[in-house]
């Protein structure tokens, strides 16, 4: 009986509890008929900055044709708002991640929100942003719950396209929301970046002023430097990849300090020049940088390219322990090998977050943690990245072979440097993982150096202990949001 008593109490407790939540949330009704409600909650927390009350918003808005008025997509997201502080305005940042394209899950529910993934499940995040800026997590079309609004639309799965609804966007939810007067700042990881590089621009062409950029394990997109330059800026991450797994040789684990500062000195004045002339090298200086560049990374010299002096972000993964087929190192993090395994429950805790939380309760299958309706007999669904279109150059041998031996995406442009020539506002933020394989941080300062004055002075640049998602290493997550606090209030 008392077992019965209790077990009937805790229920009690849950169903009061949920009953409370729900008298707590509020539905926005449309502006426009046929358009839908936006959820709202409220909630409170302690940060490490004091109490903070703060409203989630969670819902889709429709993208229109601007001539037509024709209903293109409908875009999900969660928005996180505070009341400012008397006589002070809050900053605005639209945050996603990258692909592409992919949900904003990651920014979203593991760094930047006010709500944080653990695997005991969704617990406040005490160093959120949102303590410093009110926060849009933005899903682009065919992730999340964002859609096209007619079937197999596919001008959304490419570069361009990506820019100019994720702009819209922008300018909608700030019309919707009356935010037009917050300073507006776009954040983005990976191919994120560019998203945030070309919708800047876009918003600049328009005269809407965007106060910074954050770039995070993005570079410096639009610098245009050559093939050279990539393939020796990649260097540093490999040696400290290296030393982190034992795979130097004894002299270079000696010093960390010591080692990575001797690598980016000879990568920048020895190694990139070399490859800029490479059918002028001796073979005398061929042995020598193939020597060199084998000691620094951790392999043998027969192992890279006497002809190109280049080992490839793929054959370095695979090759580092060569002959070893289970320890090729992972693309994002060189310090774990093989991939990263998906942490059971997660999918089930986020969407429980997203549906029941934050009350937006929807039969669509959240793209990213589950799986809708395919007709059958028929193919899987295929994934964005398979679908996407990079109309933004046209794509060469040379650039799809380099996309196919881990170099990346082909060269983006310079859609942040038209907008800062055009707004002399602008301010950049420039974030990288040490152990990302896809990223280069003395590479990013480099780049950045290289542009005009104006331009460069504008730009900040962090290199921190981690990977591509480099707030997996609590310390540094801990020391990224400080850093874009203090980047957002111009500190």
């Amino acid at each position: 009986m008392k077992k019965t008593a209790v077990f009937s109490f805790y229920w009690l407790v849950l169903a009061v509890a949920f009953a409370s939540f729900s008298a707590r949330a509020e539905t926005l009704p449309p502006l426009v008929t046929g358009d839908e409600s936006i959820i709202v909650t409220h909630h409170h927390m302690q940060t490490v900055h004091g109490l903070l009350d703060y409203e989630a918003r969670a819902g889709r808005l429709a993208v229109r044709n601007d001539e037509s008025g024709q209903v293109r997509a409908y875009i999900f997201f969660v928005a996180y708002v505070a009341k400012p502080q008397p006589g002070k305005q809050r900053p605005l940042t639209f945050l996603w991640n990258g692909g592409p394209t992919a949900e904003s899950l990651l920014v979203h529910t593991e760094v930047f929100g006010p709500r944080r993934y653990t695997q005991a499940g969704m617990q406040d995040n005490a160093e959120t942003l949102l303590a410093t800026s009110d926060l849009v997590f933005y899903d682009p079309v065919e992730t999340g719950f964002s859609r096209p609004a007619q079937v197999d639309d596919t001008e959304f799965l490419s570069t361009l396209g990506d820019f100019a609804v994720t702009a819209e966007f922008v300018r909608a939810y700030r019309a919707r929301f009356a935010a037009e007067d917050q300073p507006l700042f776009l954040g983005g990881e990976s191919y994120g970046t560019w998203r945030v590089c070309g919708v800047t621009e876009m918003l600049a062409k328009r005269g809407i002023p965007v106060s910074g950029a954050i770039l995070i394990s993005g570079g410096v997109p639009g610098s245009l430097m050559p093939p050279s330059f990539q393939d020796a800026m990649y260097v540093p991450a490999r040696t400290a990849a290296a030393f982190q797994l034992h795979k130097l040789s004894p002299e270079l684990m000696r010093d960390r300090q010591s080692t990575m500062k001797a690598v980016a000195e000879w990568t920048q004045t020895v190694y990139w020049p070399s490859l800029d002339r490479l059918d002028k090298l001796s073979p005398e200086e061929r042995e020598s940088i193939v020597q060199k560049l084998a000691l620094f990374i951790g392999v043998k010299p027969e192992q890279i390219n006497h002809k190109t002096l280049v080992m490839t972000n793929l054959e370095y993964r695979k090759g580092l322990f060569a002959g070893d087929s289970t320890k090729e190192l992972n693309t994002y993090d060189m310090r774990i090998a093989g991939a990263e395994q998906e942490q059971p429950g997660r999918a089930r805790t986020l969407s429980g977050y997203l549906r029941h939380e934050l009350g937006y309760q929807t039969d669509l299958a959240y793209t990213g943690l589950e799986d809708g309706y395919m007709p059958r007999p028929g193919p899987d669904r295929r994934s964005t990245g398979d679908r996407w279109s990079y109309n933004h150059v046209e794509l060469t041998p040379q650039s799809m072979a380099r996309m196919n031996a881990g170099g990346g995406p082909p060269l983006s442009q310079p859609w942040l440097q038209n907008a800062m020539h055009l707004d002399k506002q602008i301010r950049v933020f420039v974030a990288a993982g040490r152990y990302d394989s896809l990223n280069m941080c003395e590479g990013n300062q480099l780049m950045s150096a290289k542009l005009e004055p104006d331009l460069a002075r504008r730009f900040m640049h962090a290199c921190y202990e981690g990977g591509h998602m480099m707030y997996r290493d609590q310390p540094t997550r801990l020391q990224l949001v400080s850093d874009i606090e203090h980047f957002l209030l111009g500190q």
